[in-house]
């Protein structure tokens, strides 16, 4: 259970460090000292993206609060986009870059961030298929094994169904507390979770037949194990 806590928090907690100061509810830009980024260098990449997601951020906060949002989704959306057209405008001027680059750098992902959320969830999800594959396990032992398998392949199918869900869930926290906000808004749409369902699913259900494998072959008693390998050959 510790390490599930410390899977919990350490994407939570470089997220709180990394993340974009708070914005306000106007759509203004930040006092900031104007200076050119060079693209070629890593740090300055970062400094781009991270102030393409603060533009978004001011910029859907604002809108949160302009009397645009009681008129519709649509009139709602064009506040945020012309709010979001004008901060990227004054980033562009101030690090002398187009405003085209900007908006393509707000739209990159934090790929370590991305890579720990999805570690820290697949951790957790580990640790939850050990424990109903321990549960099958007992339920069915020794020569029930068919039925074990069936039971396996059902429950991994229904675990991971809501892990989906809860995999969401996290990555959505997780981006939250990296952006300082609690309104992503068409953010939620880049998220990986969005990005690849199938493929989270798939993987989902092959960490549970591992987790459930692991649980038979770390518990059969070792004639069992024998008898099993002679047969197969």
């Amino acid at each position: 259970m510790r390490w599930v806590g410390l899977a919990f928090l350490v994407p939570l907690t470089i997220g709180a460090c990394g993340g974009t100061p708070a914005a306000s509810r106007r759509c203004e830009w930040p006092a900031e000292s104007p200076r050119p980024l060079d693209l070629r260098r890593t740090t300055d990449r970062t400094h781009l993206r991270r102030d393409g997601e603060s533009a978004e951020t001011i910029a859907i906060h604002y809108s949160d609060v302009s009397p645009e949002r009681r008129e519709g989704p649509v009139p709602y959306a064009h506040a945020r986009d012309a709010c979001m057209a004008s901060l990227f405008g004054v980033v562009a001027r101030t690090h002398s870059v187009d405003v085209e680059t900007v908006r393509a750098f707000s739209l990159h992902r934090n790929g370590w961030f991305d890579a720990l959320v999805l570690l820290s969830f697949a951790a957790v999800y580990g640790c939850a298929a050990t424990v109903l594959g321990e549960f099958i396990r007992r339920r069915f032992p020794g020569d029930e094994w068919p039925a074990a398998v069936v039971s396996t392949v059902i429950v991994s199918l229904a675990a991971a169904g809501f892990g989906l869900l809860c995999v969401d869930l996290w990555a959505i926290g997780a981006e939250s507390v990296r952006l300082g906000t609690s309104h992503l808004s068409h953010r939620v749409a880049r998220l990986w979770t969005r990005q690849h369902p199938i493929g989270i699913f798939g993987a989902s259900v092959m960490l549970f037949w591992l987790a459930a494998a692991w649980r038979y072959r770390a518990n059969a008693p070792l004639g069992l194990s024998r008898g099993l390998f002679l047969r197969r050959r």
